[in-house]
Parts: structure tokens; C-alpha cells; sequence
């Protein structure tokens, strides 16, 4: 509710440190009970495809009030912190997520839905037992699958971010936000970015009139 206001206070920077800590960093200290155990109810992947518009929304509220928030020279500490949330949930935590679920750390406290779904992937096989590199290239179809952003949030980054691509500066992106230059330097050149993130998979629906 932070970044709903008719005008930004300081309660925004607040909201911008706990979606670093939680989303990134996957640190659940300090959250009320109830909220801590439903975010423990569903899987990593999941909290992040949910998080996602939600961020994007917050982002794009900050850029457009960037001037009058006074960082137009340099960003202050919540969009610097709020930008390296959506660059990691963009370019990092398909990879992140899928070394949680397909890694070592099968005991993790993220064990929800997502896990039946994996897991059934990976035990399944054809009475004929298939070869081991058949296996292994549909284990990993099957990640690339799940590991992938819904067409309606690519969509939204689109509607979002295209007008307000200028408010982000390559002298922006230093440090810790360097790696978001994948993202914005082929939108300042009116080109998709070679991120996996902006791949959907998207199956025509035929409307067959009778």
C-alpha cells in the first residue's frame, strides 16, 4: 500500500528492504507467524512467479516519481535495493529455484505443490525404460518448462517499462546493479533482451466458427 499513495512518504523504503530480504535473500526472520508459514507452503518458484507483477508494479512506481523523490542524479537506497530485487527475480531465480528443487537440498522448507510436480517428472517413466540421455534431456525440458514466466508477465513488464525506460541511466547500473544491463541496454536500442526471463511458451487457441 506504500507505493499506492497519492504521494510517496518514506514507507516505501521499508517495503523495498523486505522484498530484498525475503525474496532474495530467502530470509523469513522477523515476518508474523501466519505469514512465515503460508510463504513456507508453496514452493521458492512459486512465491517469486506471485511476487513478480507485484514488484514490477513497485518499480515502475518509483522510476515515474524518480524526479520528484530527488534521485535524479543518483538513486537512493530503496530503488537501488528495489531494482537489484527485480533483476534477480529476472535473471537469477529461475537458477536459484531450480538448484533448490533439483539440487541437494532436498530437505528444504520450500516444499509445496511445486514439489509434487517435480518430483512426478522425475519418476516418470515408460514401461520400456527409456535410455539414460533421454532421461536426462526430459528432465531438463521439463525444468526449462516449469522454470518459466506466464505470457502475462512479460506482457505486464512491457506495458510497464517501455515508457519509462529512460528513467533508468547506464550510470545507474554500477555495482551490484551491473548485471541489469542485459535487461535495459537492448530496450534503450528498441530490442527484446536476450533474457530467458522474456520467454513464454504460448499456444494458439483455434476459434473455429460454426
Amino acid at each position: 500500500s506504500a507505493f499506492l499513495r497519492p504521494k510517496l512518504g518514506k514507507q516505501y523504503e521499508a517495503s523495498c528492504v523486505s522484498f530484498e530480504r525475503v525474496l532474495v535473500e530467502n530470509k523469513l526472520h522477523g515476518l508474523s507467524p501466519a505469514l512465515s508459514e503460508a510463504i513456507q507452503s508453496i514452493s521458492r518458484w512459486e512465491l517469486v512467479q506471485a511476487a513478480l507483477p507485484h514488484v514490477l508494479h513497485c518499480t515502475a512506481t518509483l522510476l515515474s516519481n524518480r524526479n520528484k523523490l530527488g534521485h535524479q542524479d543518483k538513486l537512493g537506497v530503496a530503488e537501488t535495493k528495489l531494482l537489484h530485487t527485480l533483476h534477480w527475480m529476472l535473471l537469477e531465480a529461475p537458477q536459484d529455484c531450480s538448484n533448490d528443487r533439483f539440487g541437494g537440498d532436498r530437505g528444504s522448507s520450500w516444499g509445496g505443490s511445486s514439489s509434487a510436480f517435480i518430483h512426478q517428472a522425475e519418476n516418470q517413466g515408460s514401461p520400456g525404460h527409456p535410455r539414460p540421455g533421454a532421461m536426462n534431456e526430459e528432465e531438463e525440458n521439463n525444468r526449462r518448462k516449469f522454470f518459466q514466466n506466464s505470457m502475462a508477465t512479460v506482457e505486464l513488464f512491457v506495458f510497464l517499462f517501455a515508457p519509462l525506460v529512460h528513467r533508468i541511466k547506464e550510470s545507474d547500473l554500477t555495482f551490484r546493479l551491473a548485471s541489469g544491463l542485459v535487461i535495459w541496454q537492448p530496450m534503450w536500442e528498441h530490442r527484446q533482451p536476450e533474457v530467458s526471463a522474456f520467454n513464454a511458451l504460448v499456444k494458439p487457441i483455434r476459434n473455429i466458427i460454426t
